[in-house]
Order: structure tokens, then sequence, then C-alpha cells
């Protein structure tokens, strides 16, 4: 059994179940489900249309020991469906089987129940149906008991998530256990916004050799002592500048990728964390051969079977662009059951938390950054700390 599965103790191969799970635009399901009970065979079902995205999924489960099968079915209807399942999977009569209609819907959806629901008549003792709830990170039992719950407790690293979406995790600035290079910078910057935002719009405005020009240095005077403490800013005379281009880079927003980094990582909540993700995957679909596109994501990690997915915007108003930019790489990177967050040190209006909201993104800016229970709140679970209020929340119905 693979170090990820999240059943405990170690089963014998013969009491390990069957699963046998519907493959749909998410990938992740059958992994997590697989690893959550050790299961010993995966049988994933759907039309032709997604088999590209088993491949790399059958390649997982396979190196991790288990057996793994691909059934393509395009029937157009529920009997010709139901037929070819009955005839395809041959499952037997000994072991368990577990049928997951997380996925199900549609002709094959409504199929594979009629499967499900058939071999428990037949096998009452050996058949579970359930289904995986994202929102509250629960493996739900459909039958034979609807109450019964578990916590998804099956862990994913961000190598094997990238990997069952088909990329590469080519590498990372920051990964779990990592220090600093600039020791407490990060959280300095984050526990006294209004102090830093002139030294960050004198960064902004600034080039890596030339002198910081901040309005009113005075008011910055601690921020600015400390981060000279932490190796980031230096004086020369009676001018203040980066100490170096990695510092830079630092001050320029490499800061609040970090500040997500070290609390996400200090926590211990999630199973895999890093900033500064870089991608890959293969795109041949113009048919002039494999071209390798990579892309990055300025946070990611992975907790109880999901992904968070951050972009972190410390320069600019204008955040419609960012937003939707953030929604097409976590679509490119992680599929559906991603969580997105967007975090950016200035205060946004009404109008755009309303977007966010429509869009299913979450939001961690200005108010809520200084606070690493939010902010972590909103990594982990896309929700706001217990107990916290703002004014300018959006309602639960608005956001995903």
């Amino acid at each position: 059994m693979s170090a990820a599965d999240g059943g405990g103790q170690r089963r014998r191969a013969e009491d390990r179940p069957v699963l046998v799970t519907l493959v749909g635009d998410e990938p992740l399901v059958p992994l997590v489900l697989a690893r959550q009970l050790a299961a010993r065979r995966v049988i994933c079902v759907g039309p032709t249309v997604v088999e590209w995205r088993v491949e790399p999924l059958l390649g997982i489960l396979r190196r991790e020991g288990r057996a793994a099968d691909w059934i393509s079915l395009d029937a157009t209807d529920v009997p010709t469906a139901c037929a070819e399942l009955e005839a395809r999977p041959r499952l037997g009569h000994d072991g368990a089987v577990v049928f997951d209609l997380t996925n199900a819907r549609g002709v094959l959806g409504f199929a594979l129940y009629e499967l499900a629901v058939a071999r428990e008549r037949r096998q009452p003792d050996d058949c579970r149906l359930l289904r995986v709830d994202w929102s509250d990170r629960l493996v739900r039992s459909i039958s034979p008991d609807r109450a019964t719950t578990e916590p998804l407790r099956a862990q994913v690293s961000l190598t094997d998530y990238l990997g069952v979406h088909g990329k590469h995790l080519v590498g990372v600035e920051r990964g779990p256990g990592s220090r600093s290079a600039f020791g407490d910078a990060a959280r300095r910057i984050a526990g006294s916004m209004q102090h830093a935002h002139l030294l960050l719009q004198a960064t902004h405005r600034g080039q890596p050799d030339r002198p910081l020009q901040m309005h009113t240095r005075h008011a910055a005077a601690r921020l600015v002592d400390g981060l000279i403490a932490d190796g980031v800013l230096e004086r020369l005379g009676r001018a203040l500048y980066a100490s170096s281009p990695k510092a830079f880079q630092f001050l320029h927003g490499r800061w609040l990728e970090e500040y997500l980094f070290e609390i996400a990582d200090a926590s211990g909540e999630f199973d895999d964390c890093a900033s500064g993700v870089r991608f890959s995957w293969s795109d041949d679909g113009d048919g002039s051969g494999n071209v390798d596109v990579t892309n990055e994501i300025d946070f990611a990690g992975t907790a109880g079977g999901r992904a968070t997915i951050a972009s972190c915007k410390t320069g600019g108003r204008d955040v419609n662009g960012p937003l939707y930019e953030l929604l097409t790489l976590a679509e490119r990177a992680a599929g559906r059951s991603v969580v997105t967050v967007f975090a950016t040190i200035d205060t946004l209006d009404r109008a755009a938390r309303r977007r966010a909201a429509a869009l299913g993104i979450r939001i961690l800016d200005g108010p809520r950054l200084s606070d690493p229970a939010q902010v972590l709140q909103a990594l982990l679970k896309g929700t706001p700390a217990p107990g916290t209020t703002t004014a300018t929340r959006p309602s639960p119905s608005a956001v995903r």
C-alpha cells in the first residue's frame, strides 16, 4: 500500500476493495479514493472524449502497485450502457466493490448507478456506493447508509496533483521546511501594511540599482530598520537601497508569495505546499509536434485531497485581468476542485469583491493579510477564520 494511502494499517490484498469510478472532467477523485480506501484495483469508466485525462491517472495508480483499467463507453441510452458495463468490468463475486458516484451524471452516470444497485442487491455485505464532497472534504456514503461520512485523509503531493492533470512539476522557489533568505521579512511587511505601502510603492517606481524614493520616510522608519536587519534593505549615506537584485525582486512581489507559503507551511495543515511553483505540459494540439508550455503559480498547496492556488499582486489596481488570469491558470493546472485565492495589498471595493465571488475566487486583501488566522483559513478552506467579520464580505450564496 502506498505511503500516501489514508487507510491507516496495511491490509492484505484480498481484503482491499475494487473501486469502480466514473471519470469526467475531474480525474482527481479516483486517485484520492484509491488511496483513501487502499483499493487493490481501480476500474475507470468514461466516454472516449476524456481518455486523454485518464492516461496520467492510470500511470500513477499503477506505479503505486494497483491494477488499473480503463473502460471507454459511448452508449447513447441507459439500457445499452448498462449492458456494456455489466459485461466489461468482470468484477467477479469475491471481495468488496466500492462504486464512486461523484461524477455520475448523464447516461453513464445512470448506468453505473444501476450496476451498483444490482450488485448491492446480490451482495449487500460487499458493496458500497459513495461520493466525494469537495466542499466539506468528506467521503459521503450513498448506500447502504446515507448518514455515514468520513474525512478525506488521503495525501496528495503537488507532484501528484499536477501529474494527474497531465502536468509536470518543474521546480519551486520555496518548499516545505525551507527558510527564507530574508528572515522574518515577509511577515514583517504583512504586519505593517499601512507603512509597507510607502516602501512597496517606491519599489514599483524604482529600479534595482537606484535608491528607493520614499515620501514621508520617517513614518516607515521602524519597518525599514527591521528590513535592514533582515538583509532586505541597506543604507548608503542617506539613500535607501534594496540590498541586492534578489532583495529588490522580493520587495517587488515575491514577499507576498513567501508570506502565504510561510503561514501554510508553519500550520502543519497542508500535505504539501510551495511558493513560486513552475509547471509544464506538452501542447501538441496543432499537429506540429510536442511543445513544452510553462506556467508559474505564486502559491500552491494540497490538503484533504484538494489543492489551493493563489495569485499575488502587489502593484496595480485593476483586478479584472488578474482575476480571470487566476481562473484560467487554476483550470489549466488543477481542474475544477481547486480553491482559488487572490491576494493583494490593496483594499478591494464592493464591486471587485462581488466579481471575485461570482467567479468563485476567495479574496485576501489588505485588511485580511495582516491576520495569519484569516490567511490560513482562506488558503486551507476558502473561508474566513471563525469569529471574524468583514463589512464588505460577499454573502455566502455568492461564493462557490
